[in-house]
């Protein structure tokens, strides 16, 4: 299916990524060793660099493995219609037995200059689920189907009024840097529920193109917005700079030592 698929090259990414940082330590401590024995100090040096290195590839590893947060942001410019932007994440919990509870956090971040506020939003899940909203920003009520005009129907949703189009006066939505939240009780079979991700939340429609829309009206030119979103590329971790760190070191060595040969 589109969410196993999805899942699948969600953790793939984060599996070759860290085999990419887990070379590099491998590579360094291996040329550490090397340059130890002809530079003991800064051999010294270097595997305190490489060992915070390791440290933090691990540190890296352990919260890629663990993951439980699922981010993603607007799509700028067409599909989305309308100037809207946002950024979100959705965090899954089963809590056994059948019951579980997704959150689905979200950050208004259209431009200040023009205002506007998220009225409605909606998302694909996997089948077989049981879905209500149990808190969120007052107003906003569970939708399911959701009509969201001109993309295909959703899933489930919430919209002020129960109205992803419409939904009353905007401004009881979420104003331009406000982020809310969101609680979602979810039902079903435990051999299910006990198997889904945050990935299985944000699966594709039925066209096999969008994964989430939010709703925005009430911008000071007059406009509204319906903007889709999509997984959020995962950043460079922040082991990059120790483990270049570490190259350098090495590549300064192998340097040194060249020249001392040839001089």
């Amino acid at each position: 299916s589109a969410s196993t698929s999805a899942n699948f090259s969600h953790y793939l990414h984060s599996y070759l990524q860290m085999s990419f940082w887990w070379s590099i330590c491998i590579f360094e401590l291996v040329a550490v060793r090397r340059c130890a024995q002809q530079e003991p100090f800064l051999g010294l040096a270097m595997n305190k660099i490489i060992g915070c290195a390791v440290g933090a590839v691990m540190l890296f590893g352990a919260s890629v493995c663990n993951a439980a947060v699922l981010n993603f942001s607007s799509i700028p410019g067409s599909p989305s219609i309308g100037s809207g932007s946002y950024t979100g994440s959705m965090t899954w919990t089963y809590l056994g037995s059948g019951a579980g509870s997704l959150s689905v956090s979200l950050t208004n971040t259209s431009p200040a200059a023009n205002g506007g506020y998220m009225t409605g939003f909606a998302f694909n899940t996997v089948g077989g689920l049981t879905m209500a909203l149990t808190s969120g920003r007052a107003g906003f009520t569970f939708i399911s189907p959701v009509s969201a005009s001109p993309f295909e129907p959703f899933d489930v949703g919430a919209a002020l009024g129960g109205n992803w189009l419409g939904g009353g006066n905007p401004t009881a939505g979420i104003g331009v840097g406000v982020t809310d939240t969101f609680v979602f009780g979810v039902s079903g079979a435990h051999s299910l529920l006990s198997t889904l991700s945050e990935v299985s939340f944000f699966d594709l429609d039925a066209s096999g193109q969008y994964r989430f829309a939010a709703r925005f009206r009430g911008f000071n030119d007059g406009t509204s917005a319906k903007v889709v979103g999509e997984f959020t590329p995962v950043p460079i971790p922040v082991p990059l700079a120790i483990a270049a760190a570490g190259l350098l070191s090495v590549v300064a060595v192998r340097r040194r030592n060249s020249a001392r040969v040839h001089g």
